[in-house]
């Protein structure tokens, strides 16, 4: 029987010499081994990659990212945010100057006229104390702190060095209250006491007292009289409404719909202060739960739907409407809310209904939350209030667009980027017939002060997140899905073609054994020739050698002659 042979002549190495075909089917699964494994290995790379490139698209590696730096636990980026929020939020104040007090008292002019001093800024320092998460109610509580630190070289002078003409709060406050509360007699003992005291409807204070609060007799008298109630011996408007409070605030995490919204403030879901009782008979003037403080919004919250912000200092509900939405700025979708039209409209939901000593249109009553202290807010300037309060003013400059309220959102992770919100403080004037003391004020609205709280800019870390999410982690991603996807596509037909069309041929028993001879020969006939050169080289060499080693014998030969023949002078000479 002829020999079996198989050969692969890309590699010129022979596999098998198998006389026997008992190993037939063994020689068989060696030959597609070696034919077929470099195509089968391609392939599977290919596969491989694609497979790859499937699973990123279906886990979406960015978004488990971002859902795990959102986690809610203690050292996680969420919660150290919450924690110390990075927001550098900006409170602004102008006062308003009475320039023309003793002509309008004495009634030689009928408007009283404002100019508006300031700013005075100072940055909020917000931190949230003992943050504790309850994961199986799914809620948060924590306790807000809030501090300003007075910036200076920011603001328009030192708080100790400007004077203000101002209405006498501390004397406006009491007389109202009192014209409200007391009979005629206890008005006319109370007028008496204060004409006594000689106290003025207006006063000369710096900045720093009209803020941080000034000392004035009748405050010191009711702080001696009624410390349940008048629990401070000195009058400021910032005092008050910074002033330190033992707040517990509980903030939902677990419900998709309601996420990071208010659930509880010192354990009532509304303003008690606003006339809350319990959640079947409130409404959306005096209740808190589902509303925000600002730091997060829920996700994807429908832009059909206001945003409502509760501010503890300013007493109730801020309603926040759809404006409009950009990509412009950051590359990514940004929403912005305004502040309603109608927030400080008798018309709207967020205006609890009024009673008695209702305040003219554009004016909300927070009175109750500030000791009953006739304390009104409104829109800067006086801009949208009933024009008969407008007319008892010169200076005033209502400008909507320079005193809008608003707030830009990143609506997917519900990410405030900048917020300002512009109010006005007033106090108003109510008069009883027994103390006639503030009659030239009489049923007017008095402007004290505007307070603009303002992030124009958000934190690094924010943006850094947020552009890593929707700008360059999706486009990293996509590329990088793309080039595997291409790849495996690429390998993976390479293989599958190198399957049917391999590159290297394995011959068999029935390829042309006349080929197989001649190659053999053609090798076998280079192989003598390279010997035969090799041959003559080594010959050649060889004889220059004994042509060498001839010419020396020679030489030896000669030089042995000569000194013969010199030896055989000498003697012949001694002879």
């Amino acid at each position: 029987m002829k020999p079996y042979i198989k050969m692969v002549i890309g590699a010129k190495i022979t596999l098998q010499n198998m006389p026997s075909k008992g190993h037939v089917s063994l020689l068989r699964l060696q030959s597609f081994t070696v034919e077929k494994r470099h195509s089968l290995i391609k392939l599977s790379y290919g596969s491989l990659l694609i497979l790859t490139a499937i699973v990123l698209v279906a886990i979406n590696p960015i978004q488990l990212i971002s859902d795990g730096l959102l986690v809610m636990k203690e050292g996680s980026f969420l919660y150290t945010m919450w924690e110390a929020p990075p927001y550098q939020v900006y409170s602004e104040i102008h006062l308003f100057n009475y320039t023309n007090v003793e002509e309008y008292i004495s009634g030689a002019a009928d408007k009283l006229k404002v100019q508006e001093v300031g700013p005075f800024r100072f940055l909020e320092i917000r931190t949230n104390e003992n943050i504790t998460v309850d994961e199986g109610r799914g809620v948060m509580t924590m306790k807000p702190k809030l501090a300003l630190k007075f910036l200076r070289d920011q603001s328009v002078g030192d708080l100790e060095n400007i004077t203000i003409v101002a209405p006498n709060i501390a004397l406006l406050a009491l007389s109202t209250l009192a014209a409200d509360k007391l009979p005629y007699w206890s008005n006319a003992g109370a007028y008496y006491s204060i004409k006594a005291l000689g106290v003025n409807l207006f006063r000369n204070l710096t900045a720093n007292e009209i803020l941080w609060g000034y000392y004035d007799p009748l405050v010191s008298i009711a702080n001696t009289l009624l410390p349940g109630w008048i629990d401070f011996s000195k009058l400021g408007i910032l005092d008050r409404f910074y002033a330190e409070r033992d707040d517990l605030v509980e903030v939902e995490l677990g419900d998709a719909s309601r996420k990071y919204s208010i659930n509880s403030w010192n354990g009532s879901p509304g303003l008690l202060e606003q006339g809350f009782t319990d959640l079947n008979t409130s409404s959306q003037c005096n209740t808190i739960q589902g509303t925000y403080e600002g730091l997060m919004i829920t996700p994807n919250h429908p832009t059909n739907k206001d945003i409502p912000v509760f501010r503890k200092q300013g007493c109730r509900i801020f309603p926040f409407s759809f404006h409009s939405e950009s990509s412009a700025e950051y590359g990514f979708n940004v929403r912005r809310y305004e502040l309603k039209d109608t927030a400080f409209n008798r018309s709207s939901p967020y205006v609890c209904k009024c009673k008695y000593n209702c305040l003219p249109d554009g004016f909300v009553d927070v009175s109750r939350c500030y000791y009953g202290f006739p304390i009104a807010l409104s829109k800067a300037h006086l801009l949208d209030v009933d024009p008969a309060i407008q007319s008892h003013f010169e200076g005033m400059k209502p400008d909507p667009a320079k005193h809008s309220s608003f707030i830009h959102i990143e609506p997917t992770i519900g990410a405030p980027l900048a917020v300002r919100t512009t109010l006005q403080v007033n106090i108003a004037v109510r008069m009883s017939e027994g103390n006639p003391i503030t009659k030239p004020l009489q049923d007017k609205v008095m402007p004290l002060m505007l307070l603009s709280l303002s992030c124009e800019t958000p934190p690094p870390s924010i943006i850094k997140l947020l552009r890593l999410k929707f700008v360059i982690g999706p486009a990293l991603l996509i590329t990088f899905i793309v080039f595997l996807f291409a790849a495996g596509v690429a390998t993976g037909i390479w293989g599958f073609y190198r399957i049917f069309k391999p590159k290297y041929k394995l011959l068999t028993q029935e390829f042309n054994r006349k080929t197989i001879e001649k190659k053999i020969s053609m090798e076998r006939r280079k192989s003598i020739e390279r010997r035969r050169k090799s041959f003559e080289r080594r010959k050649s060499s060889m004889l220059n050698v004994v042509e060498n080693l001839g010419l020396v014998k020679v030489k030896e030969d000669l030089a042995k002659e000569a000194v013969s023949l010199l030896g055989m002078s000498d003697n012949d000479d001694l002879v």
